[in-house]
C-alpha cells in the first residue's frame, strides 16, 4: 500500500540550500578569477560576495538553535556586505564608479536596525524593516550602475541583470511593507509563509541568474580585449594594416555619409635613428611616436601603424581645414619631441605628413573608395619629402617630381 506525500517548500531547507548554492558559485568564480586578467575584471570580488552571501544563509539556517550572535548579529552584518561587493565587481568590470556615499548610507541603515533589535532589544520589525530598506536601496543603487554602462556592448546582458535587480528590490520593499504593518513574524528568514518561502525562491534564482550573465559578461569582455590585442601592433599599441581596413569596412556607411579625412605620417631619416642608435633605439623612437599619435587622435578616429616608421590616421567627421589642422599639430608637436636612450642620448625625430579628405554626402556612386583617399595622401606625402620634410602637403591632383 503507498502512501500519498505532499510535497512543500521548506523555509529551513531553501536557506540552506542557498547557502550550499552560493557556496558552490562562489567556488567557480574564484576558479575563474586565477586566470590571466579575470581578476581585474571584477570575479574576485563576485566570489568574495556569494561567499559572504553563503555564510549569512548558513548562519540563518541555525536560527532559533543557534547563539543569537552569530544568527542574527553576524548573519546579518555579513549580509550587508553582499551587494556592495557585487557593485564593486561591476566597477571593475563595466568600468564605472561605484556610489560609495551611497553604499556607506545605505549600510549604515540596515546597521541601525540590527544594532537597535540586538543591543537595545527593539521590536523585530524594526530590525526586518531597516535591513529590507537597505538591501532593496543597495539593489537599485546597482541596476543604476548597470544602466550607467557605455557601449551597445553586452546591453542585453545588462538588462537582464536589472531585472534581477528590480524583482530583488521588489522583494526587499515588499518585507519592509509588512515588517513597517506589524508582520515581521511572517516574513522572518525561517519563516514557512507564502511571502517567505517567495522571497526565497527569487533569491535562488538571483544568485544563479546574476552569476551566469556576470561570469559570461567576463568572458565576453576578455574575448574581446584578446581579439583586439591581436589586431594592434605590438610594438606602437597602434592598429594594425589589415585590422584598419577591416574596421573601415564595417564603418563604410557611416564614413561615407559623414566624410572623413586620411593623413599619412612618415618618420623622416628613419634609417639614420637606426644606423646611429641601433634597432632598439628606432622602436623605442617609434613607440614613442605612436604614443603622441594616441594622444592627438579622437575615440572616434584610427590611427594605424601602415608600415615600417609610416603611420596613418583616419580623421572621421574631419573637413579639409581641420585635417590641415591636425597634420600641422602633428609636424609641430613631433619637432619638440626628445626620447631619452638607455645610454642617456637623446633622439630628436621629425614628420613628414600628407592628408586627403573625402567629403561628407557623397553618394554611392560618386564616394571616393579608401585605397583611393590612401593613395592621394601617399602622393601628398611624397611631396612633402620632394619639398625637404618636416612639413605638411595637402592632395592637390597635381603629380609630384623628383625626391
Amino acid at each position: 500500500m503507498y502512501t500519498t506525500v505532499h510535497l512543500r517548500l521548506d523555509a529551513a531547507t531553501l536557506v540552506f540550500a542557498i547557502s550550499l548554492l552560493a557556496f558552490s558559485l562562489a567556488i567557480l568564480c574564484a576558479l575563474l578569477a586565477r586566470g590571466s586578467g579575470s581578476r581585474r575584471l571584477g570575479l574576485h570580488e563576485w566570489s568574495a560576495s556569494l561567499a559572504l552571501a553563503s555564510l549569512a544563509f548558513f548562519l540563518f539556517f541555525f536560527r532559533g538553535t543557534g547563539p543569537w550572535v552569530l544568527t542574527y548579529l553576524l548573519a546579518n552584518l555579513t549580509m550587508l556586505a553582499v551587494v556592495p561587493l557585487t557593485m564593486l565587481a561591476y566597477a571593475k568590470l563595466l568600468k564605472v564608479s561605484a556610489p560609495l556615499s551611497s553604499m556607506v548610507l545605505s549600510g549604515a541603515v540596515g546597521l541601525s536596525g540590527v544594532l537597535a533589535v540586538f543591543f537595545l532589544e527593539t521590536a523585530p520589525e524594526f530590525g526586518v524593516f531597516s535591513m529590507s530598506m537597505a538591501m532593496g536601496f543597495q539593489l537599485v543603487l546597482a541596476a543604476w550602475m548597470v544602466r550607467g554602462a557605455r557601449g551597445r556592448s553586452g546591453a542585453h546582458w545588462r538588462r537582464v541583470l536589472n531585472l534581477m535587480h528590480g524583482l530583488g528590490a521588489l522583494v526587499f520593499f515588499v518585507r519592509a511593507g509588512m515588517a513597517l504593518n506589524g508582520n515581521a513574524v511572517q516574513v522572518s528568514t525561517v519563516a514557512n509563509s507564502p511571502t517567505q518561502i517567495v522571497a526565497l525562491c527569487v533569491g535562488a534564482l538571483y544568485f544563479t541568474v546574476v552569476t551566469v550573465v556576470f561570469v559570461v559578461m567576463v568572458s565576453e569582455r576578455m574575448h574581446s580585449e584578446m581579439r583586439d590585442r591581436l589586431r594592434r601592433d605590438g610594438l606602437t599599441g597602434l592598429y594594425t594594416r589589415t585590422a584598419f581596413f577591416e574596421m573601415v569596412s564595417t564603418k563604410a556607411a557611416r564614413l561615407q555619409a559623414q566624410g572623413y579625412a586620411l593623413v599619412m605620417v612618415d618618420m623622416d631619416n628613419f634609417k639614420r635613428i637606426n644606423d646611429n642608435f641601433g634597432h632598439a633605439g628606432g622602436d623605442a623612437v617609434l613607440a614613442h611616436a605612436a604614443r603622441m599619435l594616441s594622444q592627438w587622435t579622437r575615440l572616434s578616429d584610427i590611427a594605424v601603424r601602415y608600415g615600417g616608421e609610416e603611420f596613418c590616421v583616419l580623421l572621421h567627421a574631419c573637413s579639409a581645414e581641420e585635417a590641415g589642422r591636425f597634420a600641422r599639430r602633428l609636424v609641430d608637436e613631433a619637432g619638440k619631441q626628445s626620447v631619452r636612450m638607455k645610454d642617456g642620448r637623446n633622439v630628436r625625430f621629425t614628420f613628414s605628413v600628407g592628408y586627403a579628405c573625402a567629403p561628407a554626402g557623397q553618394t554611392s556612386h560618386s564616394v571616393e573608395s579608401l585605397e583611393a583617399v590612401i593613395d592621394q595622401a601617399d602622393q601628398a606625402l611624397y611631396a612633402a619629402k620632394a619639398a625637404g620634410r618636416n612639413q605638411v602637403q595637402a592632395f592637390t591632383g597635381r603629380p609630384v617630381h623628383g625626391v
